[in-house]
């Protein structure tokens, strides 16, 4: 079994410096990066976005959303009154 060892590291001068020493017995590494989106967000997402907000509002009460997710989970829903 493998364990995976998180390690911190940096980039200086367009290369990846490690923060920290890597311990014995590595057996491979793998970097993964953050990739910071040059123009923000990406446009299909900022138009999906802009046609949930133009939607318009649902007829439906929380406790029928809520029941109908239930009943497809197969569950049934069993209120307690006082």
């Amino acid at each position: 079994m493998t364990e995976t060892v998180t390690i911190r590291a940096h980039i200086e001068n367009g290369e990846l410096r490690l923060d920290g020493p890597l311990p014995e017995n590595v057996v491979s590494v793998e970097v993964r990066v953050q990739v910071k989106s040059a123009g923000g967000r990406p446009e299909a997402i900022t138009k999906l976005l802009a046609f949930i907000r133009a939607l318009p509002p649902g007829t439906r009460t929380q406790e029928e959303v809520d029941a109908e997710i239930d009943e497809g989970r197969g569950k049934r829903r069993v209120r307690f009154r006082p």
